[in-house]
């Protein structure tokens, strides 16, 4: 079971692959926060990925999920932008 939802371990994305997935959204997120001069932007990106890998040491994958979907739904405001990274792996 994961420890955040009761879910069946198995059931979600592997800790691998929301690994992967973190350093890329957290990548392009902190590369359009300095283009757009941000701070803002790289702070919070910075923190979700922090509390993201956090979690995946505590082997807590669903936590680390619910951080990427942030990455990845902020992401997403900068679709047009060169780099922006499309669906996750784990989708």
């Amino acid at each position: 079971m994961d420890k955040s939802t009761g879910i069946p371990a198995g059931d979600g994305p592997t800790a691998e692959v929301v690994r992967i997935d973190l350093e890329t959204y957290f990548g392009f997120l902190r590369d359009i926060g300095a283009e757009l001069r941000d701070p803002m932007l790289s702070r919070m990106a910075g923190y979700a990925y922090g509390y993201a890998q956090a979690m995946l040491e505590k082997d807590d994958v669903a936590a680390a999920a619910r951080q990427l979907d942030w990455l990845v739904t902020e992401s997403a405001r900068f679709a047009d932008a060169v780099g922006y990274p499309g669906a996750p792996r784990g989708r």
